[in-house]
């Protein structure tokens, strides 16, 4: 684990300079903050005299509005590549910088990290068990975003970048933070007032984030218009669980990224101990995106549907069948998988595992 600022930059010098190319990745769909952190350390390797490339691999018309924008412009400054560029252009001496998550699942060529000798995490996020194992990581969690990390690296070794890697980062940060609402501390205004000084513009982050508001609109009306909360009794604490779809129009199709905001976004409320977001993403598919917490392990219940995932993020899709059908199977299989995890709690082969994971025999 890399312990502070000026050991990630030292790090990441060394091991850019050792490279031939240089590989950066955020997670799918990009937000502003991935985006944002991408081109930071796009800029880093530049000025290193590296070659260096942003996957993203995601179709154009998934990308939020804003982002688009940002990729659009940039696209041939930043050398942004989707997979099968990448495909074309790996060498056996090129490393990977991934930024903004730390999850396997979340990156678009998961396949290909154990061909890397040398990877780099960079993040603000909790990990888990399906986090990336490297021993170049860099994980802080009182930082409010990636571009607030990256932003104090470039700043340490004061390399140079103009007003447009500026407004992108700073960009990252006022996503993260609500506009400077939450997770704040003295470091995150230091740091945007340090991008202001070096050109950013408010007003041009400000359109940006106008041009998600559409989406957000779409995203609020679902959840307004179509979520339940149910209560379950079957643990020894109650779990309440939220389920979002379009029950004035059940029919009306949106795109995967609107149920995975949508789950996201129900988690935020308190009490919710998991959230599900389910519709169509086409005629005959249902799509479900289950988000969970420490009580409920949706990959387990996402399992049971015919999906997948991990305890605290997951989905599936389901075709030809109609959606409160999948939305009363979803119920009942959430209702069986409560059941089985208070079963399994003091079973004699999950005290054997504890024991063994404490060294004892």
């Amino acid at each position: 684990m890399i312990a502070g600022i000026r050991d990630l930059k030292l790090r990441l010098e060394r091991t850019i300079n050792a490279s031939s190319k240089v590989f950066i990745i955020g997670h799918n769909f990009p937000d502003f903050d991935s985006i944002g952190s991408c081109i930071g350390l796009h800029t880093l390797a530049l000025s290193l005299g590296k070659k260096a490339y942003i996957i993203v691999d995601d179709e154009p018309s998934k990308i939020e509005p804003g982002v688009k924008k940002i990729i659009d412009q940039n696209k041939d400054k930043f050398n942004i590549i989707n997979k099968d560029k990448f495909e074309e252009l790996y060498d056996s001496n090129s490393m990977l910088i991934i930024t903004d998550t730390n999850k396997k699942y979340m990156i678009s060529i998961s396949e290909y990290l154990d061909i890397f000798n040398n990877i780099i995490v960079i993040d603000h996020h909790n990990e888990d068990e399906s986090s990336i194992e490297t021993e170049d990581k860099f994980i802080s969690l009182d930082s409010s975003s990636a571009c607030e990390i990256v932003t104090r690296v470039l700043n340490t070794d004061r390399t140079k970048f103009d007003s447009s890697i500026a407004n992108c980062l700073l960009a990252g940060i006022s996503l993260d933070t609500k506009r400077f609402k939450q997770s704040t501390t003295a470091i995150t205004h230091d740091v945007a007032e340090k991008l202001i000084d070096k050109g950013a513009d408010i007003d041009f982050v400000n359109n940006l984030f106008l041009e998600e508001f559409e989406s957000y609109c779409r995203i609020s009306q679902l959840i307004v218009n179509g979520t339940i909360i149910q209560k379950y009794s079957e643990s020894l604490s109650p779990i309440q669980v939220s389920f979002t779809l379009n029950r004035n129009n059940p029919k009306e199709i949106y795109i995967k990224e609107d149920y995975a905001k949508a789950a996201d976004r129900m988690m935020k409320f308190n009490g919710i101990d998991a959230s599900f977001a389910l519709g169509y993403i086409d005629d005959d598919t249902v799509h479900i995106s289950a988000r969970g917490g420490k009580k409920v392990n949706v990959g387990n219940i996402m399992k049971k549907m015919g999906g997948g995932g991990n305890p605290q993020s997951a989905g599936g899709q389901i075709k030809n069948k109609d959606i409160y059908e999948v939305e009363e199977e979803l119920m009942n299989s959430i209702s069986e998988g409560i059941r089985e995890e208070e079963n399994l709690i003091d079973s004699p082969q999950v005290i054997k595992v504890k024991q063994i994971r404490k060294g004892k025999k």
